[in-house]
Order: structure tokens, then C-alpha cells, then sequence
């Protein structure tokens, strides 16, 4: 026995070792990885393997993470009808089914087993850009490009040029690294690569998928210990589908090489690893092992995808891949913490925000809006509370000028997905100029200095570290040359530290019917200075507010927090695609609003809703992350500890006297109602029924007048239990020619406003009607120019129910929903890149031609239906094929 254990244990190590792992079979197994504590011994695992020999089989350990490990079972197998996810996701939850009742308890308390969590294959989408066709796309013949001031606008590119001796032929071109259309509108990089900083040493690993690391413009920068193809399972993430150029974009803009092909990047000089994980179906555990591949390699993660930006989705990486990126952030770059840097998201014309995305709402993530070379914010680039910066991309028809695969140089690169790399490559710059930096020092730098832009347009608040802060523009731009001269001088702050207030239960509820605005339920959490000592905080860094929300319409929920110094930080504005009525369920939302706050006094949640939706508010926590009081006293944070918990025992143990939570609750007549209700006041002990606390929660509920506008100027007096009437809040609507049904504007109660509505409402209904009539089955779907790629994840990773399903949603759809759809599809149609014929199709001319034949007479059949995919049948049945791959291994649905 004791051998077999040293074997195993041998097995395990070198399977943990190697990144290769056992192709999965999904069609007749199900996938699932259990969390057994072998901290001291290895019994509970060997004892796990042995019991369900005949049951389950080991595949191998999850890359990366300590006492995770894969099994599988036959999908035919009595167990595959109530296994499901244990102290994990919360849903698809494990079963006690009938007639197993002994298996499910004999599984749930082995010795040893902390978590099930199941993997059902899921496809990471993304976004096409829409070709260019007016503008060139540039080959590799393209010649040296000599620089020629023909006006003073020019001098500065050429001094760049000949100062660094950049002769790359669309240099010129790349406005985002010098403009001289625009002066002041780059990242202003110069001076910081004429005093040598060009990236050396760093390397930025782009997560997506593939890089063309044979093109001259990536071969010399390609970092290959980095890499790793999760999708394909060999350590080339090469390019292999018709689709796969988004990578290699992305790659160019960070550490594209000086000489003479395409352009360079703004950290030339730097490392580029490629991580592919969009090119296929794959799992948590691939994803998870991909978030920290290469932690003794990779210094910063470009990420620029993410859940669907259509507007009505609510998703987020489970808890697998967060302890993964946690993971990145405790060990990466020698213990000072890997960097993530995500794209903000592209869904801002359809009113979507980015703290639905559990991605970029993340306080490990740096979150990057886009600005044009204007300097202006496009219409697509999503708006929320976690933006921290912003910086260039496409809008106002120009577009980033990058490298391409098939030796091309891309003029056509541009969204939210342009925009982070561009920032990877500049925080690439801030690295070698203090390598001593951690992650959230490279934060704090990011805040400090950043250079705020359009300050009449952004909605900027006066921030506790004397910086202004937007919802649109986060801190500001990022200058490089700003960034990298703070990074030389910045001092490590002290470690993280943090503090979860209790529950606060509220159980509001509001309704705002057609005649009149919506009542607002405040809540207020006092956090007392004793809090803050026991959890050994200092000053606030971010903010958690994690909600249970019920409403009739989803998107019609509005969220806003306001500080102890009145800073308000806006963490849902009304979505008008979002139509679901699951509400939202343990959501948590992310602010970097209030850097730099004491944290001290009380935090009030204002809770509203949009005309004709009901919403209940039942509870909400807020959680503190920020600065350690005392360096020495400082943990190493556990994603599944209750720290609330922690913190009422610490109280405890220090013999601190603490209240009951009260809860303080009245509604006040509306503004267009005679009738008014008030509602008892309840007292509630603490969830856990755990020890008397001093966090102190006062809740109300106020109407919403017609004319009040709330601002930084109108904010309520702490320490009051009753807030004044406030309106619904100002900018949801982030472009002001985007008038979306349902969006949070300010009405009037005239007659004229009544008119005007059902004006408006028998307009769109004229346009859906034309749409539908209008509609050619075979043509191609364009959007306008400066729309562009955002690489999207399908929201199963958030469950809005406790009805069990795989990642893939099949339920039927309601007529409603379709309609969204099919709107959200107009305004947002996408073609493919016109890279060269043979990219799009698989097989011979006759099958291609059968699969137009099918597809058109099947069109023709339905013409009546409105739910037919517009694209082009090439572009749904091609993809190229690489020497050794199969037809069956790229043929996909887009």
C-alpha cells in the first residue's frame, strides 16, 4: 500500500510538472475536479482514489492549484445522475437523488473532501471586426518608408524616427505612438524610449488566441516559456483557425519589433508570450490553468475578452478560475503579484456596463476604457465604477495600425480588446523602470498618474487621493511618460488587508408603476473605527458590495454607493436589453471610486428602479480592501473564509461592546399618488446568529421627485437615518445621441411628455416592422467603421437559477427576448476580415456548395421567421486547415 502511495504521489508530481494532459472525451464522460487536503498526508486522496476506482477515474491534477484534482465519469454511470457542484458554484448544485441517498452521503463526507466542481466544455466567443474595405491592408512588399516633414504637424514623427531609427512603413501611421493629427492625443512614449526604457525583460502574456510567431514583427520577442496552447494542447499557441488573428494584434501593439515590417510596438523591446484559449471548447480548469501559466515567466496578462456585451448578460469567472488569479496575484513575479489587464468591454451602445462582468469588476483586474484619437469617448467602450484608466483606440473613423497574421499588417485593429494590450505594453515600460512594484502598487501609480480628459463630459468627483475620478475615463489616460517617472519614485505601500461587514438584511420592496418614479430604499452600514483595527485596515483601496435584488426586469435595477465623504459610486445604471427576471443573486460589484478613503462612518446602498418594474431589496454586505495597518500582521487571503466571521471574533476576543443590527424601514408617498404606506420597523439578529456587531444598518425608503438630479453636491448627511429625496441618477446613458427605451432619464409629468412617449413607442414599433419585411436572408450584416472586436465569454458562469443545465443554454426563448436579439444583432452586425478566399471554407467546392444549397432553401422555407442568422453561409461553414489537423477539428459554429 505504502508503495503504491510513493507511485502515485510520483505520478501526481510529474503530471503536475508537464502541461499536457489527457485529450477529454465529452460525449461519453463527464468532468469533474475534487478539492481533497493532503496538507498532512496523502491518505484522504489515495483512500478517494480507491474507493471510486470502479466509479471514477483520476484524469490528472489541476495545472497550478495544490489538492485539485481531475476525475471523470461515464455519463451512463449512476453517479453522473447526481453529482453537481459541492461548497462550489452556486448552481447545478450535487443532488440527493433517490435511491442513491448512500453514494451522496458516503461522497460529501470523505475524509478530506472540500469541493466538487464539475466542468462542462464551454466555448469562449468573441467579437469580429468589420472590414475595412476602403482602406489598405498592408504586405510584407511594403518598402521602407522614408520620413519627410511635409508641415511643422510632422516634425515630431520624424524626429522620433531618426532619433531611434525607425524605418517600420506604417510607423507613420500609428497615431496612438506619436499623432500628428491630434497633437497630444498618444500615450507619449517618446522620451521614455529615447532614455533606453523599451520594455527590456518584461514579459506581457496576451490570453487569447494565438500568436503568428513566425512573422518577423513577433519572432524575436516571442517568449516561448510563457506560452501554452490550452485549446490544442502543445506548447505552440500558433494561429491555426481562419478567425484566429486577434492575438497577433494585440501582440504587435505591445512588443512589435523595430525593423522594417508593419509598425512597432509601444514596448518594443519587451516579451510577448501567447496563452490560446478562444479557439475552442474548454473547460474552468484549462481556463483557471491559463489565468497562471507561466507565473515564473509572465509578468502581466493581457486579457481582452469577456462575457457577452450584448447588454443583458451577468457573468463572471467561477470559483476555480478566481483562485486562480489569485493564485496569479500571491505568487507571480516573485510574490509581488502578476498583473491582469482587461478591456472594459464593447456592449456601451446597448447600454451595457462592466461591473456585470465578473472579470473586469474584479479588484486583481486592471480595468481599461478606450478613448479615439481625439480623445474622445466612443460610443462602444462600457462605463462602471471599475474603470481605471483609459487609453487609445479606434473611434471617430481611425483605428490602431498594428501587425497581422499571413505577413499583413492590420489597419482595421480598434475596441476596448485594442486598448488593454496597449496598456499592457505601457505598464510593461512602468515594470523595468521599478521591477519592485506590486500589483496594486502598479494601481495606486495608475491612479496618481493618470492625466484626466474631458473633464465637461466625464461626471468627475474629487477623489481622497486628490485625483479625479470618471465613470467613463476612470482616473484619466495613461501617459507613459508620467507613469513611468511616478513608478521611479513610488513606495511599496504596505500589504493588503480587508473587512466584510455583517449581512445587512432589508427586505424592501418598490414599485415603480407608469404614473409616477420610482421610490428609492436606502440602507446604510456604519463601519466604527474599531472595525477597521481589528481587521488591521488603514485606508481603502476597493470596494465589494455584494447584493440579493429581486425584480420583475433585471436591467431595470439602478445601484448607487455613497461613501462616508460623499463620494458616489454608480454601480448599476438601468440596461434596457436586460429583460430577465432572476434579479440579481449574491452579485458582486467592484469600485475603485474611493481610493485612498479612511472607511470610517456610514456607507449607504440606494436602491431604485426604472417606471413599471417591482423590485425587492433583501440584503447586501460591504467589503473593504485596501492598506494594512501594520505590515507584520498581514495574511494571505482565503476566497473562501468568511471574514465577517473572523471579524465579530476578533471583537469578540477583545471584549469590545457591539449592537444588534437594526433595520430602520418607511416608505414615503409618491410623487404622484395620494396613497402612502408605512412599513413596521423590524429588528433582525445577525445571518449567522453569530455575536452582536457593531456594523450599524439603517434603511429608508424614499420617492424619487420629477426634478431633483442627484450630484457630488447633494449627497446625503451621514449619520442620519433618513435620506433626503433623491432623483435617478444622472449618465446612465453613456452617449447622448444613444436613446435607449427604458434608460434612466428625467421625465416630466406634462401631457406633452405622455405624447412624446407614445410618439416614440409607435416609431420603434416602425422600425421593427421594416426591419423584419427588409431583411435580405442572404446578405452579409456590416456595422458601422468604428465598431469593433470584443472577445466574449456566454454567461454560464453566473446562474441566475438553481435549475441544474450544462454551460449551453437550451431553453426556449421568449418572443421578447428574440426581438432584443435581433435588434441588438442590427445594430451590432459583423462581417469577417477579407484576408484571402481559401480562409473560408473547409472541404471541396461540391460539400460547400451543398451546405449554400441547404442553407438557402431553408431560408427560403422560413422567410417568415425573424430568427434567421444573417451571415454569410461561407463564413458559417469555413475555417482553414492546418497540416495534420482534421476537418472535424476546425469546422465550429461561429
Amino acid at each position: 500500500m505504502r508503495f503504491a502511495t510513493v507511485v502515485l504521489l510520483q505520478l501526481l508530481a510529474a503530471l503536475a510538472a508537464a502541461m499536457k494532459v489527457p485529450a477529454k472525451n465529452f460525449v461519453e464522460r463527464d468532468y469533474f475536479v475534487v478539492e481533497i487536503d493532503t496538507s498532512n498526508s496523502t491518505a484522504p486522496l489515495h483512500s478517494f482514489i480507491t474507493n471510486y476506482n470502479d466509479s471514477y477515474r483520476f484524469e490528472h491534477p489541476v495545472r497550478g492549484l495544490d489538492d485539485h484534482f481531475v476525475f471523470s465519469v461515464e455519463k451512463a454511470h449512476p453517479h453522473a445522475s447526481f453529482l453537481g457542484n459541492l461548497n462550489s458554484n452556486d448552481y447545478n448544485h450535487i443532488k440527493r437523488a433517490d435511491g442513491f441517498e448512500e453514494a451522496h452521503d458516503a461522497l460529501v463526507s470523505h475524509p478530506g473532501l472540500r469541493l466538487i466542481h464539475m466542468l462542462p466544455p464551454k466555448k469562449l466567443e468573441r467579437r469580429m471586426p468589420v472590414p475595412m474595405d476602403d482602406l489598405p491592408i498592408i504586405g510584407e512588399s511594403v518598402e521602407k518608408r522614408e520620413f519627410t516633414a511635409v508641415d511643422s504637424s510632422q516634425l515630431p514623427l520624424k524626429e522620433v524616427a531618426d532619433k531611434l531609427d525607425i524605418n517600420d512603413p506604417i510607423f507613420g501611421q500609428q497615431w496612438h505612438l506619436v499623432n500628428t493629427i491630434n497633437p497630444g492625443n498618444d500615450v507619449n512614449v517618446k522620451n521614455v524610449w529615447y532614455n533606453g526604457n523599451m520594455g527590456q525583460g518584461i514579459t506581457v502574456a496576451v490570453v487569447d488566441d494565438g500568436l503568428d510567431v513566425d512573422l518577423e514583427d513577433l519572432y524575436d520577442n516571442f517568449n516561448p516559456k510563457g506560452s501554452w496552447d490550452f485549446n490544442d494542447n502543445n506548447n505552440l499557441p500558433k494561429p491555426r483557425l481562419f478567425d484566429d488573428y486577434h492575438g497577433t494584434r494585440c501582440a504587435g501593439e505591445i512588443a512589435a519589433v523595430k525593423n522594417d515590417v508593419c509598425g512597432v510596438g509601444v514596448a518594443y523591446k519587451a516579451k510577448v508570450a501567447g496563452i490560446r484559449i478562444l479557439s475552442g471548447p474548454i473547460t474552468s480548469e484549462d481556463e483557471a490553468s491559463a489565468m497562471m501559466y507561466g507565473l515564473d515567466a509572465n509578468d502581466i496578462f493581457s486579457c481582452s475578452w469577456g462575457p457577452t456585451d450584448n447588454g443583458m448578460t451577468v457573468a463572471g469567472p467561477d470559483l476555480l478560475v478566481k483562485k486562480a488569479i489569485i493564485k496569479g496575484i500571491q505568487d507571480g513575479r516573485n510574490n509581488k503579484g502578476a498583473l491582469y489587464v482587461f478591456a472594459s468591454g464593447n456592449g456601451g451602445r446597448v447600454g451595457d456596463q462592466c461591473n456585470f462582468d465578473g472579470y473586469t469588476n474584479s479588484i486583481y483586474s486592471i480595468t481599461v476604457g478606450a478613448i479615439d484619437y481625439k480623445g474622445l469617448h466612443p460610443s462602444y467602450a462600457e462605463a462602471c465604477s471599475a474603470v481605471m484608466v483609459v487609453t487609445y483606440s479606434s473611434g471617430s473613423l481611425e483605428h490602431i495600425h498594428t501587425t497581422d497574421i499571413k505577413k499583413k499588417c492590420s489597419a482595421t485593429h480598434g475596441g476596448t480588446s485594442a486598448a488593454a494590450p496597449l496598456a499592457a505594453g505601457i505598464y510593461a515600460l512602468a515594470l523595468l523602470a521599478n521591477p519592485d512594484l506590486t500589483w496594486r502598487d502598479l494601481q495606486y501609480v495608475s491612479a496618481m498618474a493618470a492625466v484626466p480628459v474631458n473633464e465637461d463630459d466625464g461626471d468627475y468627483q474629487e477623489g481622497a487621493l486628490g485625483q479625479k475620478y470618471s465613470h467613463k475615463y476612470g482616473y484619466g489616460k495613461l501617459d507613459a511618460e508620467k507613469l513611468v517617472e511616478a513608478a521611479k519614485n513610488w513606495k511599496n505601500v504596505k500589504p493588503q488587508s480587508w473587512l466584510y461587514s455583517d449581512v445587512a438584511n432589508v427586505d424592501q420592496e418598490v414599485t415603480g408603476p407608469a404614473t409616477k418614479e420610482s421610490e428609492v430604499i436606502t440602507s446604510t452600514i456604519t463601519i466604527s473605527k474599531e472595525d477597521l483595527e481589528v481587521m488591521n485596515l488603514e485606508r481603502i483601496e476597493h470596494v465589494n458590495v455584494k447584493v440579493n435584488i429581486d425584480s420583475l426586469f433585471r436591467g431595470k435595477i439602478g445601484v448607487r454607493l455613497v461613501s462616508p465623504t460623499g463620494i458616489i459610486s454608480h454601480l448599476a445604471r438601468f440596461r434596457p436589453m436586460d429583460s430577465a427576471g432572476s434579479g440579481l443573486r449574491d452579485w458582486v460589484f467592484m469600485s475603485v471610486a474611493h481610493f485612498g478613503e479612511a472607511g470610517v462612518g456610514d456607507w449607504k446602498l440606494e436602491v431604485f428602479s426604472d417606471k413599471g418594474n417591482t423590485i425587492k431589496f433583501k440584503n447586501w454586505q460591504i467589503r473593504l480592501y485596501g492598506e494594512s495597518i501594520d505590515a507584520e500582521k498581514a495574511e494571505k487571503y482565503d476566497v473562501e473564509k468568511d471574514y465577517a466571521v473572523v471579524r465579530r471574533e476578533r471583537l469578540d476576543k477583545l471584549g469590545l461592546p457591539k449592537d444588534t443590527e437594526t433595520i430602520q424601514s418607511s416608505v414615503a408617498p409618491g410623487t404622484d399618488t395620494s396613497e402612502s404606506e408605512t412599513l413596521a420597523t423590524e429588528t433582525f439578529a445577525s445571518e449567522s446568529n453569530a455575536p452582536e456587531s457593531e456594523t450599524h444598518v439603517d434603511t429608508t425608503t424614499e420617492p424619487i421627485t420629477a426634478t431633483a438630479r442627484p450630484s457630488i453636491e447633494s449627497t446625503t448627511n451621514t449619520g442620519t437615518t433618513t435620506s433626503t429625496a433623491s432623483a435617478l441618477p444622472s449618465g446612465t446613458n453613456e452617449e447622448e445621441e444613444d436613446n435607449h427605451e427604458g434608460a434612466n432619464k428625467q421625465y416630466t409629468s406634462t401631457h406633452a411628455g405622455q405624447y412624446f412617449m407614445a410618439l416614440a413607442v409607435v416609431g420603434f414599433i416602425a422600425v421593427i416592422v421594416v426591419m423584419k419585411w427588409h431583411k435580405t436572408p442572404g446578405s452579409s450584416r456590416r456595422r458601422r467603421r468604428d465598431d469593433f472586436e470584443f472577445d466574449i465569454i456566454p454567461g454560464e458562469d453566473y446562474s441566475d437559477t438553481d435549475e441544474d443545465g450544462d454551460s449551453l443554454d437550451l431553453r426556449s426563448r421568449d418572443p421578447e427576448d428574440l426581438d432584443r436579439e435581433r435588434l441588438f444583432d442590427d445594430f451590432n452586425a459583423e462581417s469577417l476580415p477579407d484576408y484571402e478566399d481559401d480562409m473560408f471554407q473547409i472541404g471541396d467546392e461540391e460539400d460547400h456548395d451543398k451546405t449554400v444549397s441547404k442553407t438557402t432553401e431553408s431560408r427560403e422555407q422560413q422567410s417568415d421567421m425573424t430568427n434567421i442568422d444573417n451571415h454569410s453561409p461561407e463564413i458559417e461553414t469555413g475555417g482553414s486547415i492546418e497540416p495534420g489537423e482534421s476537418e472535424d477539428t476546425t469546422n465550429r459554429h461561429q
